[in-house]
């Protein structure tokens, strides 16, 4: 198995909020309901306070509030429709997405692979970039180890590989394989 680990570059604040807006009316949602998340996020202001002291403020222009229970359900139904344009097996929760395909042969990898794709064609269709520096590859219980890409601006860029990974608070290992393909247990009994 080939789990990708998708990272976004400021994920709530990179939230248009016109085009949340428009979202959520396609949702169906009460008229007034979404006006008043409209209004809500409209002419914010913030600050940064450290040690004591505060910046001036500045005005928001994009995003969604971080640490509110609304901000976190905004940007969840901002990337609602993200699973639709992948083939691949996905998960999400917030920000934290992982795509992830059994390897059967070299074919899967390239379906893998085209999910990437087209993750960033959404991705730029809904301004919400992926940062490929902290994107990662585990592969799991096998040695055909395919390298994987995603776009930086102009340039293409291989996703560093993992064999150990966080997510959501647990440590998620790919099994080492000894050189006869057993399951090397030795790592799991240091730990």
């Amino acid at each position: 198995m080939d789990v990708v680990f998708l990272d976004y570059r400021k994920a709530f604040d990179s939230v248009p909020d016109k085009r949340l807006i428009e979202k959520l009316k396609t949702f169906g949602l009460n008229v007034q309901l979404v006006e008043w998340i409209a209004e809500f996020l409209r002419d914010r202001k913030m600050r940064v306070r450290v040690h004591g002291s505060f910046s001036n403020w500045a005005e928001v222009l994009s995003g969604v509030p971080q640490g509110s229970v609304l901000g976190l359900l905004l940007f969840l139904l901002f990337v609602n429709d993200m699973p639709s344009v992948i083939k691949s097996h996905i998960l999400m929760f917030a920000d934290d997405t992982k795509i992830w395909r059994t390897i059967k042969d070299e074919t899967v990898s390239i379906q893998l692979q085209q999910d990437l794709h087209d993750m960033e064609s959404w991705c730029q269709e809904w301004p919400l970039k992926l940062n490929p520096s902290k994107c990662k590859v585990m592969h799991i219980g096998h040695s055909v180890q395919t390298g994987y890409y995603v776009k930086e601006e102009a340039l293409t860029r291989k996703l560093d590989k993992t064999t150990e990974e966080k997510d959501l608070w647990i440590y998620l290992d790919g099994l080492s394989r000894r050189h006869d393909g057993s399951p090397d247990h030795e790592r799991w009994v240091r730990r």
